[in-house]
C-alpha cells in the first residue's frame, strides 16, 4: 500500500513536518474522544482497515504496491485510488463522529458516571458540555484524516493525466471534476471548524526545506475563494443526477452536489460569524502581519453572491428532476390525513435516494444511530437491544409552531386564552377535541404543550402518552397503534441500567416508519444521512435574500414563494397568511430582522436533529444560545403529577464564549510550526 506511506507523499499540512510524522504527532479522525495517537504509518493503515469494513462501495482502498506507479498503471487501479480519495469523507450523521449531531442543545445524553457503564459518552456530548480543549480535543480533524485525503486529492490529480490503458477522456474528466470536488469539500469542512486554514493546492516534494513546510494559515476570503474556484472547474465535468447509478456509484459527486455545496459556502462566508459582525476575530493575525478575517464592516455582497449561487443551485436541481419530497407510501393510502402526513415528513429522511435528496452519506452504517434514536414502544426480553439516549430537549419541543404555523408564544390563541402560560400543566383528556385520539392515547394525561401543534412536531418528537404512528401498524381503526410511555419505569423511560432519555422525550425522525420492534428484536431499514436536501436548499436562499435585499426587495416573491413551498409541504399556511391571521406579531414578516426570525426558526424546525443547527448557531454568531441549561421533564416520576417537572438534564453550568465557535489548534502543534496562530481565545 505504498500510495499511503510514501513519505513524499505525506501532506505538509497543519504545520506536521515530515519529522513530527516520524515521531508520531499525527493523531486519530472521526473518533477521537481521548486523545488517543497512532504513530504515522499505523494511522494512515488504521484508515484503510476502517474503509474496508464500511457497507459503503466507496470505501475501497487499493491492494498492497509496491510503488505508487502501479496506482495509476491503469483505468481499473486509478479507479481504486479515486475511491481512496473518497474514503476520508467525514462521517456527517454519526453520532461519534459528526460534533453536529449531539454537540449543541437540540440533543441531550445522559452523563455516565460509573466506571463500568457499558453506554458510551459520545464526542458531540462533550462538545455540548463546553468540554473542548486545546491540550487533547474531541474530535480533531486539524491533526486527522482530512489532510491525508487532501494529499490523496493531490496525488490523483497529478498522476491521473498519465494513466493511459483502458482510459477514456470523457471519464478521465469526470474523475479530475470528483477529486476537485472533494479536495474543496475536505478543505471547506476544516474551514466551517478551524475558520483560517492552510491553502493545499499541491503536495510539497520530499526535497522542501524546513521552513518551506511551516505552512501559514490563509485569510478567509481567500479559501472561500479557492474552495468555490475548485467547484466552479468540478462542475463543469461532473455528471448529472440522473446520470448516477444508484447501485453503484450512489454518493458519488454530481453537479446538484456540487452546486449546492457552493451556495453553502457563499452561505457561510456572507453569515455574521465571518463577515464582519464578531470584531473579535478581526484582531487575529499571523507572524507576517497579515489579518486572517475580513476587517470592517459586513460585507452585503456576500450574501447577493450566495442567493446567486442557491439559485442557480435550485434551478439546476430542479431541471434535473428534484422536488420536494411528498410521496404517500401504499399502505398508508386508508390512513387518515394526520398520519399520511406523517409518514411523508418521516420518509423525506428514510426513503433512499428520493426526490428531494440532494446528497446521501453512503460511508457508514446508520445501525448506531437508529438503535439510539429509536424510542422503546412495548416492553421487550433485552431492555438494552435499543439504546434511546438522544434525546430532545425542552427547547427544541418548544420550537416546533404551533397548528397555525407561527411560534407558540406569538400566537393568538396560545398567548390570549392562556395557552403558553399554562403549557406545563396537565390537560384534562376529558376536554372534547375531535382530533385528540390521533395525538395522544384516549383517557391517558399528558401536557398542554403537546396540543395543537404543527405536524412537524407530531411526525418528529415522540412524547409520553403520544401516539406513534408505524412500526408495522397504519390503520387506527384496529386500535393498535403503538404509543408512548416515558414515566418511571415505562417501556419508553428510565429504567435504571438500560439506556434511557434524560429528558422524557424521544425522536421520531432519523429511523424509518417502517421500522417494527418486536418483544425480542427490531428491523431497521437502512438510508443515506442526509447531507443536502432540497428543502435546505430553498431555505438557504430565502436567507440570502432576505440578509441581501431584505422582504421588499426585488427577489421578495421568490424568496416567500420557497419558504412557503416547505411550510405547505408541512402541512402550514404561507408566511404572510399565517403571521397576518394567527400571530401577535401580525407585520413581523414585513421587516428584515422579524424575516430573519421566522426563516432562522423555520430552517430550525425543518432541519431538526440533521446536524444543521450546530454550524448555523455558529454562523449565526449566536454560540451563547448553547449557555442555557438542556432540561425536560423529571424523568422518575411515576405518575404525571410528578413527571411533568420541568427538569435540568445536565446539572453543571456550562459556559460558551467567542472562543467557542471554532476548534482549538493543538498545543504541540504550535510548537512544531511556529507559523500557525492560534484561534481566538484558546
Amino acid at each position: 500500500m505504498s500510495n499511503k506511506i510514501y513519505l513524499e507523499n505525506i501532506p505538509v499540512s497543519a504545520g506536521l513536518t515530515r519529522n513530527t510524522l516520524r515521531q508520531g504527532h499525527l493523531t486519530s479522525g472521526p473518533s477521537k474522544r481521548t486523545g488517543e495517537k497512532l504513530r504515522g504509518v499505523k494511522l494512515l493503515l488504521a484508515v484503510v482497515l476502517l474503509a474496508l469494513t464500511s457497507c459503503d462501495y466507496l470505501d475501497i482502498t487499493p491492494d498492497n504496491m509496491a510503488t505508487i506507479d502501479y496506482a495509476f498503471a491503469d483505468r481499473y487501479s486509478a479507479l481504486r485510488y479515486l475511491y481512496t480519495c473518497y474514503s476520508y469523507r467525514p462521517p456527517v450523521g454519526d453520532l461519534d463522529g459528526d460534533p453536529a449531531m449531539g454537540g449543541c442543545d437540540e440533543t441531550w445524553q445522559r452523563v455516565n458516571t460509573l466506571a463500568f457503564d457499558i453506554y458510551r459518552t459520545f464526542a458531540p456530548s462533550h462538545i455540548a458540555r463546553a468540554e473542548q480543549n486545546v491540550s487533547s480535543p474531541y474530535l480533531n480533524f486539524w491533526d486527522g484524516y482530512l489532510w491525508v485525503g487532501i494529499r490523496d486529492c493531490n496525488i490523483f490529480l497529478e498522476r491521473i493525466p498519465d494513466v493511459v490503458v483502458d482510459m477514456i477522456e470523457t471519464e478521465r474528466a469526470r474523475w479530475i471534476a470528483e477529486a476537485k470536488f472533494l479536495k474543496a469539500y475536505y478543505h471547506f469542512f476544516l474551514l466551517q471548524a478551524y475558520g483560517p486554514i492552510p491553502i493545499m493546492d499541491v503536495n510539497m516534494p520530499i526535497s522542501a526545506s524546513v521552513d518551506e513546510v511551516k505552512v501559514y494559515r490563509e485569510p478567509i476570503d481567500d479559501v472561500v475563494e479557492y474552495i468555490v474556484g475548485l467547484l466552479d472547474e468540478a462542475i463543469v465535468d461532473l455528471p448529472t443526477a440522473s446520470a448516477i447509478l444508484e447501485g453503484t456509484e450512489a454518493g458519488r459527486a454530481d453537479q446538484l452536489i456540487a452546486a449546492t455545496l457552493r451556495a453553502y459556502v457563499r452561505l457561510w462566508a456572507a453569515s455574521p460569524l465571518v463577515n464582519g459582525e464578531n470584531t473579535a476575530f478581526q484582531t487575529v493575525k499571523d507572524n507576517r502581519g497579515r489579518y486572517l478575517f475580513p476587517q470592517g464592516e459586513p460585507d452585503l455582497h456576500k450574501w447577493e453572491l450566495a442567493a446567486q449561487a442557491a439559485d442557480s443551485a435550485i434551478a439546476l436541481c430542479e431541471r434535473q428532476g428534484k422536488s420536494l419530497y411528498k410521496q404517500v407510501e401504499n399502505h398508508t393510502v386508508t390512513a387518515e390525513p394526520i398520519f399520511q402526513l406523517q409518514s411523508v415528513l418521516r420518509r423525506v429522511i428514510c426513503d433512499r435516494w428520493n426526490c428531494e435528496l440532494i446528497w446521501g452519506g453512503t460511508n457508514y452504517s446508520n445501525a448506531t444511530l437508529t438503535r439510539y434514536v429509536s424510542t422503546r414502544l412495548l416492553r421487550r426480553e433485552s431492555m438494552n437491544s435499543l439504546f434511546p439516549e438522544w434525546a430532545p430537549t425542552l427547547k427544541m419541543v418548544e420550537k416546533f409552531y404551533s397548528a397555525n404555523g407561527v411560534p407558540i408564544n406569538e400566537d393568538n390563541d396560545w398567548v390570549n386564552q392562556g395557552w403558553y402560560a399554562d403549557r406545563y400543566k396537565l390537560h384534562d383528556p376529558s376536554d372534547p377535541n375531535t382530533d385528540d385520539k390521533y395525538i395522544v392515547r384516549q383517557n391517558e394525561v399528558t401536557v398542554n404543550l403537546h396540543y395543537n401543534r404543527e405536524p412537524r412536531f407530531y411526525a418528529d418528537i415522540a412524547f409520553d402518552k403520544g401516539i406513534y404512528f408505524g412500526n408495522g401498524h397504519y390503520d387506527f381503526s384496529d386500535g393498535s397503534l403503538f404509543y408512548c410511555d416515558f414515566l418511571n419505569l415505562g417501556y419508553s423511560g428510565y429504567q435504571g441500567g438500560s439506556g434511557y432519555s434524560i429528558t422524557g422525550y424521544g425522536c421520531k425522525k432519523l429511523h424509518n416508519y417502517t421500522n417494527t420492534q418486536t418483544s425480542d428484536t427490531e428491523s431497521n431499514e437502512y438510508f443515506p444521512f442526509p447531507i443536502f436536501r432540497l428543502a435546505e436548499l430553498y431555505l438557504m436562499y430565502a436567507e440570502a435574500v432576505n440578509e441581501a435585499e431584505g422582504p421588499n426587495g426585488p427577489n421578495s416573491a421568490k424568496m416567500f414563494a420557497r419558504i412557503d413551498s416547505v411550510r405547505l409541504r408541512a402541512g402550514l399556511e404561507g408566511v404572510k397568511k399565517s403571521w397576518s391571521e394567527h400571530s401577535i406579531r401580525a407585520t413581523k414578516f414585513e421587516s428584515q430582522a422579524g424575516m430573519r426570525d421566522i426563516i432562522r426558526q423555520e430552517r430550525t424546525i425543518e432541519l431538526m436533529f440533521e446536524g444543521k443547527r450546530f454550524w448555523d448557531l455558529r454562523r449565526w454568531n449566536l454560540i451563547t444560545e448553547l449557555n442555557s441549561q438542556p432540561q425536560g421533564w423529571y424523568i422518575r416520576g411515576e405518575t404525571p403529577e410528578d413527571f411533568y417537572k420541568v427538569t435540568n438534564a445536565y446539572p453543571q453550568y456550562i459556559s460558551f464564549s467567542t472562543k467557542d465557535y471554532f476548534w482549538p489548534i493543538r498545543e504541540s502543534d504550535l510548537y512544531v510550526n511556529d507559523n500557525l496562530v492560534q484561534n481566538y481565545g484558546w
